[in-house]
């Protein structure tokens, strides 16, 4: 059975296992920490993000491989890619692991917050790069989330006109999330990829109490309150589109968002 409390001894041991495996690596010249180790916020249900970086030539899904058996008896392969793994351990740790080549690197903000535990200079040179820059909020990140809001919208009202109680709840949750995202970018914070709610709530999340108390109060789902969720949901979408696009000099369609919510109603009546 799990012990909550023994879980950051159990991920303290991998992460030991792992960073002495790179170090003695040879086709290994860099390899760091990010997420929650990197910038010090870990708890007992965190995970290893460890990412490395090899010379050329060496084979990216063999390294990974190797890796993953190296270090500790696994239970399940959730993710393998090319370059991207994520492996389930028999103590309930997570790794998230990642491949890059040199040609692969360049200066980021994800490269803010790292713990380096391998390098031959380019991980300290890139990590001071980086240091000084800023989430910037781009019209294609921008219109993803506001397309992805009008779909789940009409999407919506098709799942309810046909009694999907289901489905509907999923896309509520949904459209929860792309008000979220959209409140993230009003923060100058990169949001999660879809689907996504990882550190959203909790001590980890950088919604404030109103926007926290809002989401939760349509969680779980009652699906007599839809006429007055998509009401609330259009405006405080509306307000943090138009925050968003001012800041960021972003364009956005007042009256087409205004058609998009005037096409449908979710009132009882047809």
């Amino acid at each position: 059975m799990l012990v909550d409390s023994n879980l950051p001894v159990e991920r303290d041991k991998l992460q030991n296992r792992f960073a002495r495996l790179v170090k003695e690596d040879n086709d290994i010249i860099g390899a760091y920490f990010s997420g929650s180790i990197g910038d010090k916020t870990e708890d007992f249900y965190s995970d290893i993000n460890a990412r490395i970086i090899l010379k050329p030539g060496i084979q990216i899904e063999q390294k990974q491989r190797e890796i993953i058996r190296s270090i500790g008896d696994y239970l399940f392969i959730e993710l393998f890619d090319y370059n991207h793994s994520i492996i389930h351990y028999a103590t309930f740790i997570k790794l998230d692991l990642m491949v890059y080549t040199l040609e692969m690197l360049e200066p980021s903000i994800l490269y803010k917050h790292i713990e380096i535990i391998k390098d031959d200079g380019t991980l300290t040179e890139l990590h001071n790069l980086s240091k000084g820059m800023q989430y910037v909020v781009t019209q294609e990140v921008f219109d993803h989330i506001l397309n992805q809001y009008y779909a789940d919208y009409f999407n919506l009202y098709r799942a309810w006109r046909r009694n999907e109680s289901n489905h509907i709840e999923s896309i509520v949750l949904s459209i929860k999330q792309h008000l979220v995202s959209m409140w993230y970018l009003s923060k100058g914070t990169e949001p999660n990829i879809d689907d996504d709610w990882r550190n959203y709530e909790g001590e980890k999340s950088r919604l404030s109490h109103l926007e926290k108390e809002f989401i939760l109060s349509y969680t779980p789902f009652d699906i007599k309150e839809i006429e007055v969720f998509t009401n609330k949901i259009a405006i405080l979408m509306l307000e943090a589109s138009e925050k968003v696009a001012v800041y960021d000099d972003l364009f956005f369609s007042r009256p087409n968002f205004m058609k998009v919510h005037d096409r449908i109603s979710f009132t009882d009546e047809i």
